[in-house]
């Protein structure tokens, strides 16, 4: 059988149906109906309907989701396109190291919002969840959806690096590639340089925000247009980024994904980048760029995350010792003008803001953000069910 246009699910090695039974009750695996070692991972075998995979023995407590009087279980599509296949594992839900991941209901048709998270590790676990298998996202929504992760590593996911990853063209593109070629092939290079290297050059040289999906349903396969909101996160864009000293783009590394660089990519991005300092306008300049551009073309809505802007632990008695801006030396303060700054934008854009602030105020920042940034599971549970309801609206 010849397939008429582009190959389906093409670059996404990783293809799994997790099935998400109705009742509650305890599983048994039908052993022999698997051969066991690699062919639990890598073996095809003939679908039979009469075979019996696993069962479940019923608890008292019924059915999970209210549904008596039937036995189906819900069908959970996830596809993964890896950033490297050779460097990968096979065992688990979405295992291994993917620069976009990707999960949908599989057992309904019916037309579906796309969500496209594009954010930072405070985004991460919100949408992935405690086994990135999407999970939890899938067990809170009351509606069909698809959610979608990119990798926010090596580079870190700021507006201006967004933005000019949507502008770019192709020959954007070999520009970048050759320079970062020249720069590995001048010097000594180990396998640190060569996998950063590729992962960046992965990121540098496509966008998430122009890409369509393939799904499979219950009735078959359809196709997606692009995302119907996107999420960001407001504590990506740093004061301070660097910029290409020639070819001019935008580029942010924290410091914990630099130290999984080589010594020629540290090299290289030591030389060929300086320091571009942002101030608060700067910051909402990009954003409203990045916003009605990619609005424009693809009619997508955007969320983002503010940031929490205190932890309840401060015990500064007086300001006098602290030079103004107070942004430039407090951390505190500058996630305080960073959400107004972001209030004053969502008063002159569409643009809903998840409210991380008040959920850490509600909740217990210190307890449950203790670094400003990564969540407890309580404090996820709350912005993803923040985000679901941005969605459903839509």
């Amino acid at each position: 059988m010849r397939l008429l246009g582009a190959q389906p699910f093409a670059h996404e090695r990783a293809l799994q149906v997790a099935f998400a039974p109705r009742i509650g009750g305890t599983l048994r695996i039908n052993a022999a109906e698997s051969g066991g070692g690699f062919l639990t991972l890598l073996g095809v075998t003939d679908w039979n309907p009469g075979d019996v995979i696993a069962h479940i023995e019923p608890s008292e407590a019924g059915p999970v989701d209210g549904t008596a009087g039937t036995d189906a279980a819900r069908l959970l599509l996830l596809a993964g396109r890896r950033m490297s296949w050779a460097v990968d594992v096979d065992d688990g839900l979405l295992p291994g190291w993917h620069i976009r991941a990707r999960a949908w209901w599989g057992d309904t048709n019916d037309e579906r919002p796309t969500l496209l998270s594009v954010g930072f590790c405070d985004a991460t676990g919100v949408i992935r969840g405690e086994t990135a298998g999407f999970v939890e996202m899938f067990e809170a929504a009351t509606f069909p959806a698809q959610v979608v992760h990119v990798s926010e590593h090596p580079a870190t996911p700021c507006a201006p690096f967004l933005l000019e990853q949507f502008l770019r063209t192709p020959a954007d593109h070999a520009a970048i590639a050759a320079d970062l070629t020249q720069a590995l092939s001048s010097t000594a290079t180990t396998s640190d340089d060569l996998i950063f290297g590729g992962a960046l050059l992965a990121q540098l040289t496509h966008s998430p925000m122009r890409d369509t999906y393939d799904l499979l349903t219950s009735t078959g396969l359809r196709r997606q247009k692009h995302a119907d909101a996107i999420l960001l996160s407001l504590g990506a864009e740093a004061r301070s980024i660097l910029r290409h000293r020639t070819l001019g783009y935008s580029l942010q590394i924290l410091a914990h994904d630099l130290r999984a660089a080589g010594p020629a990519m540290r090299a290289w991005l030591a030389s060929s980048f300086e320091p571009a300092p942002r101030s608060f306008d700067d910051i909402r300049r990009d954003y409203t760029r990045l916003m009605d551009t990619v609005g424009a073309a693809t009619g997508a809505r955007f969320l983002i995350l503010n940031r929490m802007s205190t932890s309840g632990r401060e015990d500064i008695a007086s300001y006098a010792a602290f030079d103004a801006p107070l942004g430039d030396t407090l951390a505190n303060v500058a996630a305080k003008e960073m959400n107004l700054m972001l209030h004053e934008l969502a008063d002159e854009r569409d643009l809903f803001i998840v409210d991380v602030d008040a959920a850490a105020a509600d909740l217990g920042g210190a307890a449950h953000v203790p670094d400003g940034v990564h969540q407890s599971a309580a404090m996820q549970a709350r912005l993803r069910t923040s985000v679901l309801e941005v969605l459903a609206r839509l």
